[in-house]
């Protein structure tokens, strides 16, 4: 018996060439610019390396009455409804949790100045509070006198501050990029607001 001799003329698979990140990058680029394309055009984003700014399009508007109400059903401390001149729009407000288990109360608004504050309220320790407003490790500067009490001012992001106080047993923390007369009003506003529920 000799040996089997195999076929000679079995077509081999066409080899393909190997896949390689860089070919993939090529054939996922056109794909990626047509979106940016799309979305350029219809106004759905934007560039913009210098930070958030508040021009250039509809700002979000938030019913603070109702958004606190809602909070102080959430929170174990009363919460304090600021009353602020009427050119001042609420755009932002949110209950979260700290790693402690405190919860913050935050609610921010455009300024009548065009500009950004936040008032947190919480019964969370101040350097907790502090740092998770401001996102840095706390940083005091010094004080001022606001509203009858002492604030301590900490530095904050994007050379922002921070102002801090305590009202019967809640921190208050506001935060922004406001002038002073604005930061001024903010805590004119929470330490004469009414006990909250």
């Amino acid at each position: 018996m000799g040996d089997v001799a195999e076929p000679r003329n079995q077509q081999q698979p066409a080899s393909r060439p190997p896949r390689t990140v860089s070919a993939m990058v090529f054939a996922l680029l056109p794909m990626v610019l047509v979106a940016f394309g799309i979305a350029g055009m219809t106004g759905q984003c934007s560039f913009n390396p210098g930070g958030p700014s508040i021009q250039g399009g509809p700002v979000p508007t938030v019913d603070v009455p109702a958004e606190l109400r809602r909070a102080a059903g959430r929170v174990d401390f009363p919460v304090l409804e600021p009353n602020l001149p009427a050119n001042w729009r609420a755009n932002a407000a949110n209950v979260t949790t700290l790693a402690s288990h405190a919860q913050v109360v935050r609610v921010g608004w455009l300024t009548g100045g065009g500009r950004y504050l936040r008032l947190a309220q919480s019964t969370a320790a101040e350097d907790e509070l502090v740092e998770s407003e401001t996102r840095q490790a706390p940083h005091a500067r010094g004080a001022v006198d606001a509203a009858g009490r002492q604030w301590v001012v900490y530095d904050s992001v994007r050379g922002e501050q921070a102002w801090v106080t305590e009202r019967d047993g809640v921190r208050l923390l506001i935060t922004g990029n406001a002038d002073e007369a604005e930061f001024r009003a903010l805590a004119e506003a929470a330490i004469n607001a009414p006990p909250g529920a």
